[in-house]
C-alpha cells in the first residue's frame, strides 16, 4: 500500500501526462488508489523488493499503480481485461518515458525498453495474480487465501 500523499501524485501525474486509465484513478480517489497499489512488483515480494524497483524504475511509477488499480478495480477474471491491462501498462510507460526524454535523448529508448520489458514481464507472469486478484474480490476475501499476488480488494461497483 501506497500513502495517501503517494496516491495524490500519482494520479495527478496521471492525469498530467494523459496516460490511459487517469480518469479511471482520478474516479477511485486517493483512498482507493492508495490501497490497491503496492509498488512495483507482485504483492507476493517482499516490501524492499518492490522498494528496490520502485527506486529502479521511478520513471514507470504512474503506469505501474494504474495498472494495480486495473487488477484490483477492473477486473473480471477474463483474458482479454489481463491482456488490455498489460497492453495498456506498456502504452502508459512509454508515454512516461517520451515525456522525461526528448527524441534525440538515448535515455528515452533505454526507458521505453524497461517499459517493455515490465509489461512482458506481467504477461508472462501475472496471470495467476489476475486471477487471484478476480477470485478475491467476488468472495470478499482480504487475501488471506495463500493466493500469490491478489490484494483482496473489490471491484469498483
Amino acid at each position: 500500500m501506497i500513502t495517501i500523499d503517494e496516491a495524490i501524485q500519482s494520479i495527478a501525474r496521471a492525469v498530467r501526462l494523459g496516460l490511459s486509465g487517469a480518469e479511471f484513478m482520478a474516479r477511485l480517489g486517493p483512498e482507493r488508489v492508495a490501497a490497491a497499489c503496492n509498488g512495483i512488483g507482485p504483492e507476493r515480494w517482499s516490501q524492499k523488493a518492490r522498494d528496490t524497483l520502485d527506486k529502479w524504475l521511478w520513471l514507470l511509477r504512474p503506469a505501474a499503480d494504474g495498472h494495480d488499480c486495473r487488477f484490483a478495480y477492473d477486473n473480471d477474471g477474463s483474458d482479454a481485461k489481463f491482456r488490455a491491462a498489460n497492453d495498456e501498462l506498456e502504452r502508459n510507460g512509454i508515454i512516461c518515458a517520451d515525456a522525461e526524454y526528448r527524441w534525440f535523448n538515448p535515455l528515452r529508448y533505454l526507458w521505453r525498453h524497461r517499459a517493455r520489458v515490465m509489461a512482458d514481464m506481467c504477461r508472462e507472469y501475472g496471470w495467476s495474480a489476475w486471477r487471484d486478484a478476480y477470485i478475491d474480490s467476488i468472495s470478499g476475501s482480504s487475501g488471506s487465501s495463500g493466493s500469490s499476488g491478489s490484494s483482496g480488494i473489490r471491484r469498483l461497483e
